[in-house]
This record gives structure tokens, sequence and C-alpha cells, in this order.
């Protein structure tokens, strides 16, 4: 892409099981280049030699399942030990930002959305032009979640690890209603889409 023209940059976060994933998937359908850091999580986990080898040797081979870091074992340690996953996060978050700002400055799309789960709890509102947050009801995260095969106390452990929902939604420029059909939410993408257009 030509260096003179202008990419605009927005950030999707949100609360877990609010409908951040399908909110992305909506803004492809409207051309947008869409990054997910949890994509890019998923894929340092199972190619990135170097932390595959960093995170046997903290938590043993327990966590590897045919050459390849297990989420769901990952999850298990994280979530019962906030140290343990705020070590995960500082060994983790930099290299994710590095991949999704070189894919930022790669795309050939003038407009371009990351979805960050934990944008707000990492400060990273200064790198966007604006902020959108899908959220929901809390009942409706805890029964996604138990769709997902999670207990309540595993939900509820996954729900307090992020900022308040109402916290994300103060801070953010734009608030999506994720807890309806699919459609409304599409329908409330287009509305924010149509700035750009």
């Amino acid at each position: 892409m030509s260096g003179n023209i202008k990419k605009t940059l927005v950030g999707l976060t949100g609360g877990i099981a609010c409908g951040k994933s399908e909110a992305l998937k909506i803004f492809g359908q409207l051309g947008w280049e869409t990054i997910s850091t949890d994509e890019i999580v998923r894929n340092l986990l199972s190619s990135d030699k170097g932390l595959i080898s960093v995170l046997t040797q903290r938590w043993g081979e327990v966590v590897l399942e045919k050459e390849e870091i297990n989420k769901k074992r990952i999850s298990q340690i994280i979530f019962s030990n906030e140290q343990e996953r705020k070590w995960l996060e500082n060994l983790l978050h930099p290299k994710v930002r590095a991949i999704w700002k070189e894919k930022f400055e790669l795309s050939e799309k003038d407009k371009v959305i990351v979805e960050i789960p934990l944008l707000f709890e990492k400060d990273l509102g200064n790198l966007f032009e604006s902020i959108i947050c899908v959220t929901c009801e809390e009942k409706k995260q805890f029964q996604r979640l138990k769709d997902r095969g999670l207990t309540k106390l595993q939900s509820s452990v996954r729900i307090k690890a992020q900022l308040p929902l109402l916290t994300k939604v103060r801070l953010a420029d734009t608030v999506l209603l994720g807890e309806s059909s699919v459609m409304f939410l599409r329908k409330q993408v287009e509305v924010f889409h149509s700035r750009y257009t």
C-alpha cells in the first residue's frame, strides 16, 4: 500500500463470551482487515518452539500434547494461580503486540480492526483511533461459558480476571450489545462501519 494512504486502526475489546469474535467476523465481511490476538496466541502455542520450550521448562511436559501446548491445561494452571497468569501474560503479550503491529503495517486495506481482550488492562488505548467494547449481561456470559464446558466457578474466575465490564464500557468510544442475535450485532457493526465509508 502506498505510504501516503492513511489507515484507520480500531481496537475491539469487551468481556469474555460477549461476542467479540462474532463482531470481528462481521467487520471482516464488511471489508475490514481483521486481526485476532487470540488467534495469534493459538499460533504461537502451536508453532513457536522457543516459547514451547520455556513453557515446558516452567510447567513440565504435562502442558504438551503432540509437541504443541495444550491450551486447556495452560488455562487450568493460570486461572488457579494469578502469579502464573501474570508471568504468562508478561511473556506472551510483547510477542503478540509485535505480531499484530506488523500485520497492521503490512495490511493493504485502509481499515484495520484488532481484537484484544485485555486492551484496557494492558493500557493500549493510545494505540487506536477508536475503541469498541462488546458487552452483554453477566447471566448470558455464564450461559455461554457453560456451553463451552466451563463450570460456574471456572467461568467466574475468568470473568474476574478481567476489568469489570462497566469499566470497559466507560473507557470505550463505542459500545456494542452482544447478548441478542447475530443480526442485531451486525446492525450495530454496520452503523459503526458507516462512519468510515
